[in-house]
């Protein structure tokens, strides 16, 4: 045993215990917290939250779909109101123009066409179905080539148109027929006739 070791006063040893003791603090071994949920109540909270996560997102799902289902309805909706304005201007443009047309097209087929005697005879009657019976000083005027073929049908009438008298006139159409009595001319011209037709389809 060495001079140093035998210098050690042992009786300060357990001061020198204590001191450090109180140092280092003793290390206390902790215990586990207790579990709050069980396994089963664990798993519901589980299944829970899936149920409510998975409605959530079908209730988000549903929302967009009904919003989208909106949103197309008011399209079809601007869609349907723009056609039938659309329509209902093309409707009024058709009218407006169809009427014109129909005279323009029947005015040139029936420019180069001949009437027969019967037609030209009905013709003359027709106009003078406008005049009353017993009339006198009338007279008729039509197309020549129109006017040879009825002009042996004056005695036909003579008896309700006393002294009727059949007249040709060159700026007269074929099929055209105009008449002249006391109370004043009837024009029944066959584009006088179609022009009537096209301002009641107007």
């Amino acid at each position: 045993m060495n001079s140093s070791a035998r210098a050690i006063d042992f009786s300060t040893v357990p001061v020198a215990i204590a001191i450090v003791s109180e140092i280092v603090e003793p290390v206390i071994e902790e215990t586990p917290p207790e579990p709050t949920l069980t396994l089963s109540e664990h798993q519901a909270a589980l299944d829970a939250a899936y149920r409510k996560g998975f409605q959530e997102a079908n209730d988000l799902l549903v929302q967009q779909i009904l919003d989208q289902r909106s949103e197309i309805a008011q399209l079809q909706d601007n869609i349907f109101k723009n056609l039938a304005a659309q329509t209902e201007g093309l409707a009024h443009q058709v009218s407006e123009i169809l009427p014109d047309l129909v005279l323009e097209i029947s005015r040139r087929v029936l420019a180069g066409t001949e009437p027969p005697r019967e037609t030209v005879k009905a013709v003359v009657a027709e106009t003078l179905a406008e005049i009353a019976p017993g009339s006198t000083d009338v007279e008729v005027w039509l197309h020549p080539k129109d006017l040879a073929l009825v002009e042996n049908i004056a005695a036909e009438f003579d008896q309700k148109y006393p002294g009727i008298k059949l007249s040709a006139d060159s700026e007269l159409m074929p099929g055209d027929c105009r008449a002249k009595s006391r109370f004043g001319t009837i024009d029944a011209r066959v584009f006088t006739k179609l022009q009537n037709v096209a301002k009641s389809l107007k």
